[in-house]
């Protein structure tokens, strides 16, 4: 079995273990690092009968982890057997790197870093030539040894000196990990502040400026991403808003106002991609997408059927003649890939823009042309592409 070893310290006091980042603690991101490296065991070293680690127990517990609490040294040799591997995290380390990640993966390991850099970003200096980078896979066997120490004793740097004592590899970790912040101490609510904007811009890569609806959407995440992220109030709340507006839509086109039921669905479509940035942030670094994509996937669908509807509702005719325009223009839509990657014909593939589209339409009472035209488009759009230009496929 692989059990990790996170310090939690007073977590109340906001330093450390307990510093947010995008709305999650260090020792949660920790938590979900440890998880990845396929960890069926969390043992939370420090006071835990604060709310905060309370909750991080929850967190872990949901996770499928088994969490115990330690307060004191001596207790963790009772939980580690010989043949388990036990993974040690520094206090405050913040765990991003897949370089690292990686060595841990594969075999016990202590990681090491240039000593000058490692010990300016915060790690502790090992000799003249390494700092030790935060990080160790160790065998089992080796907690045993923690009963030669003081009740009060620190675990983490005793660990260390077992390990390095009992010849644990050595797996030094380039420099440029701290450079890209993807491998850091942070022991400071301010630093974690100070980290937080680099950290959301890699969990939300750019998209293109053609695609006007995600890059608006991940605009706004990135601008309040602090504030929304790890809060599923904020996740609820935009799948929620989302579902309504879809409703919304189609009520209105029920009632007969097509044109305002279309311009409905153009903030709805923001939301829908505001949802699927949050889900981003939310995801843990090393894991597969989340069940929670899958209530993106249901909005997306849900928008297309709405849009469907609508178009039902808002062209005049018998009831195949209704449908037609629609059904082609959504099939058309749904076809993978139907648009490029990049350039100006990757407008057709953002939901926001057709909205607004056949909502001009609708206001100057040409929906079914305006349905029919952009079917058209789409279709122009599926014919063969210049050598060397690539598809978007959609999700």
């Amino acid at each position: 079995m692989r059990i990790a070893l996170i310090a939690i310290g007073e977590m109340g006091a906001a330093g450390g273990a307990g510093a947010l980042l995008a709305g999650r603690s260090i020792a949660r991101h920790q938590i979900e690092f440890a998880l990845a490296l396929g960890c069926d065991k969390v043992i939370l070293f420090g006071d835990g009968a604060n709310p905060e680690a309370i909750g991080l127990r929850h967190a872990g517990e949901r996770a499928g982890a088994q969490v115990q609490v330690v307060s004191g040294v001596r207790a963790l040799p009772a939980s580690v057997r010989g043949d388990d591997q036990l993974l040690v995290l520094a206090h405050g380390l913040l765990p991003e790197s897949r370089n690292a990640f990686e060595r841990l993966q594969e075999s016990p390991c202590l990681l090491v870093l240039p000593a000058e850099a490692g010990w300016s970003a915060g790690f502790e200096r090992l000799d003249m030539a390494a700092a030790w980078g935060g990080a160790m896979m160790i065998p089992g066997r080796l907690v045993a040894a923690l009963d030669e120490l003081p009740e009060e004793a620190e675990p983490v740097a005793g660990l260390l000196r077992i390990a390095r004592q009992a010849g644990v590899p050595e797996q030094a970790l380039p420099e440029r990990e701290l450079a890209e912040g993807r491998w850091q101490i942070v022991r400071t609510p301010e630093a974690a502040l100070a980290g937080e904007r680099a950290w959301i811009d890699r969990r939300l890569p750019p998209v293109s400026p053609f695609l006007p609806t995600s890059w608006l959407s991940r605009w706004l995440v990135r601008r309040f991403g602090r504030r929304w992220a790890g809060k599923k109030s904020a996740a609820l709340a935009l799948a929620g808003g989302a579902a309504v507006g879809v409703a919304a839509a189609v009520l209105l086109a029920w009632f007969g106002f097509a044109a305002v039921a279309l311009a409905l669905l153009l903030p709805t479509a923001m939301t829908i991609e505001a949802e699927a940035a949050l889900q981003q942030l939310d995801r843990p670094v090393f894991s597969a997408r989340p069940a929670s994509h899958r209530a993106v996937l249901a909005l997306h669908l849900m928008w297309d059927l709405a849009l469907l509807v609508i178009g039902v509702f808002a062209i005049d005719g018998s009831r195949v003649h209704r449908l037609f325009p629609p059904l082609v223009l959504l099939g058309l839509w749904r076809a993978s890939p139907p648009v490029p990657e990049s350039g100006w014909r990757a407008l057709a593939g953002d939901r926001g823009l057709l909205a607004a589209v056949l909502t001009l339409g609708a206001l100057w009472g040409l929906t079914e042309a305006a349905f029919m035209a952009v079917a058209l488009l789409l279709l122009a759009l599926r014919l063969p592409l210049p050598a060397g230009e690539t598809r978007l496929t959609r999700v």
